[in-house]
C-alpha cells in the first residue's frame, strides 16, 4: 500500500519508508462530503443537513464546523469543538438550542436548524478541523441552501359539526394548494380523533405519488368501497364514507404535507398545514320490528313559476330489515332523473348532468331514511309527474350489493308556469390576464326593475363542474365566498346602472377557465315571499403565467474580436414587469463545465464569482423590456467560449419563472501580425580564424510591447534559442565545442546578432534566423502571433597570400589602324605554387554598359565572350609570367575607344586537390582614344610638313605598313589555329582537330 501511494504521487519510496512524509500522504486522502445541493427549504420549518468525513487516520472522532458563506463575507455558525466559534447572529439561537449539531458517529454529524430564517440562505460550508501534519485531501465541502416562502395553504370550509345516524353517508372536503415555483408534490391525509383515541388516527391518504392508502383499522372498509378519497379539480380533496359507524364519531380534519426532491433523489418534507376540524356525532339506530318498508314522495307546493326552487323529498319507512341498504331513484314521467345508490354514490342521468354540473340541481341523503332532490331554479320543462323508486339491497361478502325488493311511491304532479322578464346579462372581460395581476370579470345587466343579486361561479376545465366564488345578495351583502377563495383578496362591485364586477387580486394559473355570472331579479309576491327571475352568462379567461410570457434572448455585435478588444453582450428580457434575478454564465472553449460570472438577486444584491476587474455590468429598464449588458473591456483568449444569461422572475418574493437565454459563442482570436524581418546580406564571405557576425533585425512590430523568441538554425538543426526572458540555450547543432565560440547579442531592442568566433571552413553553410512574435493578453498570458525567418550563407575561406591589382588609371592614345597594347598585373604575388589566377577583360564603350571581352580561367582555358567576330579576330591575349596579363587589339578603329579594365580571381589548391576561391580584385582603368591618321600625325609630328616630307617617303611608309599587315595576318591565323587546338584538348567534349597540336603551339599560347 505504501508503495502504491508513493508511485501514484511520484515520491521516492525511500522517502516514504523513512518517515520524512506524514503517514496520511501514503495511507489515505481526507474527503469531507456535505449533503448534495442546491437545497430548497421553507422559511419557518426545521431542516437537517448531514456531513461526514472519510479517509482519515488516528482517533475515530473528528470535529466539525459549519460556516455560512454570503456574498463578500463568511459567517461562522457552529463548531463541535469551540463553543465561542459562532458569530453574534447565531449565538442566541445556539444557546436556545435552535441551532445544534447531532453526532451520528465519530465521522458523521447532522446540522439542525429548528426555525429556518431568510438570512440562513447562502453557501453552507462543512469542514473538518485539521489535526496536524501535511494537508492531503479536501477538508471542507459546501452546498447551496435556498430559503423559499411558505405558500402552502390548507382549509376546511364545511360546517363545524354534523349529526348523523348510523348508516348515513358522510362527505367532507378540504382545499389544499401551494404557489411554490419549485417542483413540489403534495400529500393529503384525513384524520379522525375519536373520543377514546389518545392520538388522531389516519383514515386515508392521497400520497405525493398520487397513490391512495387507507389508515390502520380502515383497510377492510376501504376494500369494500365504504371509504374513499377523491381529488376534485386542482385543490379540493373529498373524503367519502357512504355508511358511517358508531366508531366514526369524533373530530375529522385533514393535514397537507409539501415534499421536494433533493439532488440525491430523496424526497424531503418541507412544509405542512392542518385544517380546522369538523365534530361529527353518530346516532345509534334501534332496529324496527317488522320486515317491510314503504316509500312516500313529497314535492314543493305550488303554484311554481320559472326560477323558483323545486324540492322533491323521498322518505323510506322500514321495519326490521337487517342492513338497511337502500337505492333511491327519482323519476319524472317514468324517466330517471337522479339516483343515490346503497353506497351513497350519486348518479345523475341524461340532460340533468349539465344542470348538476352548473349547480342548478343537487340530490343528497339528509338522514338515514330521507332523500332530497332540489332544483334550485326550476324551468318550464320541469313540469310533470314525479315518483321515487326504492330498492332494498343486501351487501355481499365481496362488497357488492344484491337487490332484494322494490317499492315505488305514488306519483305527484308538479306544475311550473313561465314568467315573462326582460332581464338580460352580458359578460364583459378580457380574454387573458397575466399571473399576479388583478383579474376583473364584469357582468352588464339590462331590462330589470327590481333589486338584483349576483352569484359568480368558476370552473377550470371544460369537463368539470362550476364551483361558487362569491355571491352578492339583492341587499348588497357579499356572502358565500367559495372554499378556494376564502384566503384570497376577493371583491365585488355593483353600480346602480346594473354593472357587477368580480375582482380577484393577484391571479394565479388555477384562476384560468370559465366564469359564470348568475343574475337574479327579485320581486315580492302577493303572499309576501321573494321570487327571482334568473339569467346567466359565462365566458372563458386565461391567466397566462409569467413563465410563458417571459422571453430571454442574448445578442451581440462583437462575437468575433481580436485579443485586447472590447466585447459587449446584451441580455434582453421581455415580459411582465416583475422583479428579476440574473445570472451570467460562461462555458470556456473546449470545456463542458459552465461557470458563474456574476449573480444579481431580485432585491438588487450583486455577487461576483469571476474577477470583477475583467467585466462590467449595466442594467437598463425600458418600457418594452429590461436590458442587462455584460461588457468585457479587454477580451483575452481565456474568455473565448459560450455565454448565457439565466433570469428568474419574482412576484412578492415568490419565484414565478426561470428562463435560460440562447447560448452565444464569442470567438477571441489573435490579431494580425505586422512583423517584418531584415537581413543586411544573404551571403557573407570571411576568412578562417576571423569572427563572423550574422544579423537579423525586426523592422516592424504589431505593438510596442511585442516580445520575440529567436532561433538560429544551422542547416536543419537548432544552433541556439532565446526565450521571452532573453534566456539563451544551445541546441544540438552547437555540439560540445561550437557553443564555446558562439554568442547572441541584442544590438538594439529588435536587432539580434549571432557571433561565431574564429570561424573554420566547416562553419560554412546556410544559417537561418527564425523570429516568433509574442504578445501578452489582458490576463497576463503570452501568446504567439507569427514566425518569420531570413537566411544568410556563410562562406569561410582559407587564408591566401595577400594580393592586389595595380589600381593606376592610364590614358592611351593610338592612331587608327595601329595596335592597342593593354596590361594588368597582380602585385605582391609571392612564389606560392598552390595559387593560380583567373581573369576577365572588361570593356566599357562610350555611353554604354560594361561587357566582357574574354575570360582566362585558372586552369588555362581561354574563352572569348564578344559577340563581334571581327573584334574577336583582332584580340590577342598572353600571360608572359604568373600574375601578368597582356591584351593586344590589332588594327584599332573608332569603336575600340573606351575604358578597359580586368577582374582577377585568386584560387588555391586545398588538401583534397580541389581549387577553392580565395580572393578577388579589380584593376585600374585604361582609357583608350583612337584618332584618325591625319589628326594623329599633326599631334605626333607637327613640324613634318615644314621639314619637307617628300612623297617618296610617304610611299615607302605605306609599303612598310602593308608588309607588316600581311605578316601580322599570317601570325594571327597561326595563333588562332593553335588556340583552337589547345581548347579542344582541355575540353574532352570538344572534338580534336585532325592534326595533333605541336608542343610549340602550347608555349606560344602561354
Amino acid at each position: 500500500m505504501v508503495d502504491f501511494w508513493c508511485q501514484k504521487w511520484k515520491l521516492p519510496l525511500l522517502l516514504c519508508l523513512t518517515g520524512l512524509l506524514q503517514w496520511d500522504l501514503c495511507s489515505g486522502q481526507i474527503q469531507v462530503q456535505i449533503q448534495e445541493g442546491p437545497l430548497f427549504r421553507v422559511k419557518g420549518y426545521p431542516i437537517s443537513i448531514s456531513c461526514n468525513v472519510t479517509g482519515f487516520t488516528g482517533p475515530s472522532k473528528r470535529d466539525f464546523e459549519f460556516i455560512l458563506k454570503k456574498p463578500n463575507m463568511e459567517l461562522n455558525m457552529i463548531s463541535t469543538s469551540d463553543p465561542n466559534f459562532a458569530y453574534g447572529i447565531f449565538s442566541d439561537r445556539i444557546r436556545n438550542k435552535e441551532i445544534y449539531v447531532e453526532r451520528l458517529s465519530g465521522s458523521s454529524v447532522v446540522l439542525w436548524i429548528k426555525d429556518l430564517q431568510e438570512n440562513d440562505a447562502g453557501d453552507l460550508l462543512c469542514g473538518t478541523i485539521h489535526t496536524g501534519g501535511t494537508y492531503f485531501g479536501d477538508y471542507d465541502d459546501e452546498a447551496k441552501l435556498n430559503v423559499i416562502a411558505d405558500t402552502l395553504e390548507a382549509s376546511y370550509s364545511g360546517s363545524p359539526s354534523q349529526s348523523l345516524s348510523e348508516g348515513d353517508p358522510l362527505q367532507l372536503e378540504c382545499q389544499v394548494s401551494s404557489q411554490t415555483f419549485q417542483h413540489t408534490h403534495l400529500s393529503v391525509t384525513w384524520f379522525l380523533h375519536g373520543e377514546l383515541d389518545e392520538n388522531p388516527r389516519p383514515i386515508i391518504t392521497l400520497d405525493k405519488d398520487l397513490t391512495v392508502k387507507p389508515g390502520a383499522g380502515f383497510e377492510d372498509r376501504y376494500r369494500a368501497g365504504l371509504i374513499g378519497m377523491d381529488k376534485v379539480e386542482d385543490t379540493t380533496y373529498r373524503l367519502k364514507m357512504p355508511q358511517v359507524q358508531q366508531s366514526d364519531q369524533g373530530k375529522f380534519f385533514c393535514k397537507a404535507i409539501e415534499w421536494i426532491q433533493d439532488p440525491d433523489r430523496s424526497w424531503t418534507q418541507i412544509a405542512h398545514k392542518t385544517t380546522a376540524a369538523c365534530d361529527v356525532e353518530i346516532k345509534r339506530i334501534v332496529a324496527p320490528d317488522a320486515d317491510s318498508f314503504s316509500v312516500n314522495l313529497k314535492a314543493s307546493k305550488g303554484p311554481l313559476q320559472e326560477g323558483d326552487a323545486l324540492d322533491i323529498r323521498c322518505s323510506v319507512n322500514a321495519q326490521n330489515l337487517p342492513g338497511h341498504f337502500f337505492s333511491v331513484t327519482w323519476l319524472k314521467d317514468q324517466q330517471r332523473v337522479a339516483q343515490i345508490g346503497s353506497s351513497g354514490v350519486l348518479t345523475v342521468f341524461d340532460s340533468y348532468k349539465e344542470r348538476e354540473n352548473a349547480a342548478e340541481m343537487i340530490a343528497v341523503k339528509t338522514s338515514h331514511m330521507d332523500y332530497l332532490l332540489t332544483i334550485r331554479s326550476a324551468r318550464t320543462e320541469d313540469h310533470g309527474q314525479y315518483q321515487c323508486e326504492v330498492w332494498q339491497e343486501n351487501m355481499n361478502e365481496d362488497g357488492t350489493f344484491k337487490k332484494i325488493q322494490k317499492q315505488i311511491s305514488s306519483p305527484e304532479t308538479v306544475s311550473i308556469t313561465a314568467k315573462e322578464s326582460n332581464l338580460a346579462v352580458v359578460m364583459l372581460m378580457k380574454d387573458a390576464v397575466t399571473e399576479g395581476d388583478a383579474l376583473h370579470v364584469s357582468c352588464s345587466v339590462s331590462g330589470f326593475k327590481g333589486p338584483l343579486s349576483v352569484s359568480w361561479q368558476h370552473k377550470k376545465d371544460p369537463g368539470a363542474s362550476f364551483s361558487d366564488v362569491v355571491s352578492l345578495t339583492h341587499e348588497g351583502v357579499m356572502k358565500d365566498v367559495g372554499a378556494r377563495y376564502q384566503s384570497r383578496n376577493v371583491q365585488t362591485f355593483h353600480s346602480p346602472a346594473g354593472n357587477f364586477t368580480l375582482q380577484l387580486g393577484a391571479s394565479s394559473i388555477s384562476d384560468s377557465g370559465e366564469y359564470k355570472c348568475i343574475v337574479s331579479e327579485w320581486t315580492v309576491q302577493s303572499n309576501g315571499e321573494m321570487k327571482a327571475i334568473t339569467q346567466s352568462q359565462q365566458k372563458a379567461i386565461t391567466v397566462k403565467s409569467v413563465d410563458s410570457l417571459m422571453v430571454v434572448s442574448l445578442t451581440s455585435r462583437t462575437t468575433k474580436v481580436p485579443i485586447d478588444s472590447p466585447v459587449q453582450l446584451l441580455c434582453r428580457v421581455r415580459g411582465p414587469k416583475v422583479s428579476l434575478a440574473l445570472r451570467w454564465m460562461f462555458q470556456p472553449h473546449n470545456s463542458s463545465v459552465q461557470t458563474n460570472i456574476l449573480s444579481v438577486s431580485h432585491t438588487g444584491e450583486m455577487e461576483w464569482r469571476a474577477d470583477q476587474r475583467n467585466y462590467q455590468l449595466n442594467i437598463q429598464a425600458q418600457p418594452e423590456d429590461t436590458r442587462f449588458t455584460l461588457m468585457v473591456p479587454r477580451a483575452s483568449k481565456q474568455q473565448k467560449g459560450q455565454y448565457q444569461c439565466q433570469v428568474d422572475a419574482y412576484q412578492k418574493d415568490v419565484q414565478k419563472a426561470f428562463k435560460h437565454s440562447n447560448l452565444l459563442a464569442v470567438i477571441v482570436h489573435k490579431p494580425d501580425s505586422k512583423m517584418s524581418l531584415f537581413s543586411p546580406t544573404s551571403r557573407l564571405e570571411t576568412a578562417v580564424d576571423t569572427d563572423a557576425k550574422l544579423e537579423c533585425s525586426v523592422m516592424t512590430t504589431t505593438t510596442n510591447t511585442s516580445r520575440f523568441t529567436i532561433t538560429w538554425m544551422f542547416g536543419s538543426q537548432v544552433l541556439l534559442t532565446m526565450d521571452l526572458d532573453a534566456v539563451v540555450k544551445f541546441g544540438p547543432a552547437a555540439g560540445l565545442e561550437m557553443d564555446q565560440r558562439i554568442r547572441l547579442e541584442i544590438r538594439q531592442k529588435q536587432n539580434f546578432q549571432m557571433i561565431i568566433q574564429k570561424v573554420r571552413t566547416s562553419d560554412s553553410g546556410q544559417y537561418q534566423c527564425e523570429v516568433e512574435e509574442w504578445l501578452q493578453d489582458p490576463l497576463g498570458d503570452w501568446y504567439s502571433l507569427k514566425k518569420m525567418s531570413v537566411s544568410t550563407e556563410l562562406v569561410v575561406q582559407e587564408k591566401a597570400s595577400d594580393f592586389k591589382m595595380n589600381k593606376t588609371d592610364t590614358q592611351l592614345k593610338v592612331e587608327e589602324g595601329k595596335q592597342v597594347k593593354l596590361k594588368c598585373s597582380v602585385e605582391g604575388i609571392g612564389s606560392d605554387p598552390t595559387l593560380r589566377y583567373s581573369l576577365t577583360w572588361m570593356f566599357n564603350q562610350y555611353l554604354s554598359s560594361s561587357s566582357a571581352l574574354l575570360t582566362y580561367s585558372h586552369d588555362g582555358r581561354l574563352k572569348y565572350k564578344s559577340f563581334d567576330s571581327e573584334l574577336e579576330g583582332r584580340l590577342h591575349f598572353s600571360t608572359p609570367e604568373v600574375g601578368v596579363f597582356h591584351l593586344n587589339i590589332h588594327r584599332a578603329i573608332q569603336e575600340d575607344r573606351g575604358r578597359y579594365y580586368c577582374e582577377v580571381q585568386q584560387y588555391q589548391l586545398d588538401c583534397k586537390g580541389q581549387w577553392s576561391h580565395k580572393a578577388s580584385d579589380t584593376s585600374g582603368f585604361t582609357n583608350v582614344t583612337v584618332q584618325l591618321i591625319g589628326d594623329f600625325k599633326k599631334q605626333t609630328d607637327p613640324l613634318g610638313t615644314a621639314l619637307g616630307v617628300t612623297i617618296p617617303l610617304i610611299c615607302f611608309l605605306v609599303l612598310v605598313i602593308i608588309l607588316l599587315l600581311i605578316k601580322d595576318h599570317k601570325k594571327n591565323s597561326e595563333l588562332k589555329k593553335k588556340k583552337d587546338c589547345l581548347w579542344a584538348e582541355n575540353n574532352p567534349l570538344t572534338p580534336l582537330p585532325e592534326k595533333t597540336c605541336a608542343a610549340e603551339d602550347y608555349s606560344l599560347v602561354q
